[in-house]
């Protein structure tokens, strides 16, 4: 199983970098946009970028697993998988690593719940 997720990660570094790679471009490019334009793009893609997680997670399952499942329950998963692993970069560990350096007025964020679903 350790072996397969090594296997994995290393097939996916290639996309990883270029992502990284083309989000520090854009950046640099984009540095001096307005903020009123930033918030609508980022309301924009943002979404995007939540339907791709969880396409991505789901195929993974589906491409692994031994069972074929319906539609649904790939959904369910992927959603699920997406979901999870946002709380887990967003809220956890942001939190985690405030605890660890001593910040003061430490409270865990849960972006979903707090800006009512946007």
């Amino acid at each position: 199983m350790f072996r397969q997720i090594l296997n994995e990660l290393k097939r996916h570094a290639p996309f990883t970098i270029l992502g990284a790679i083309t989000g520090i471009i854009i950046m640099i490019i984009f540095y001096d946009l307005p903020s009123k334009i930033s918030y609508n793009v980022f309301y924009i893609l943002h979404p995007i970028h939540i339907v791709m997680s969880a396409l991505a997670t789901a195929s993974m399952y589906e491409l692994h697993i031994k069972k074929r499942y319906n539609l649904w329950v790939l959904i369910l998963i992927g959603y699920f998988g997406s979901i999870g692993i946002a709380t887990l970069s967003d809220s956890v560990i942001p939190y985690l690593g405030e605890g660890l350096l001593h910040l003061p007025n430490r409270e865990i964020h849960i972006g979903f719940i707090e800006n009512g679903g946007s």
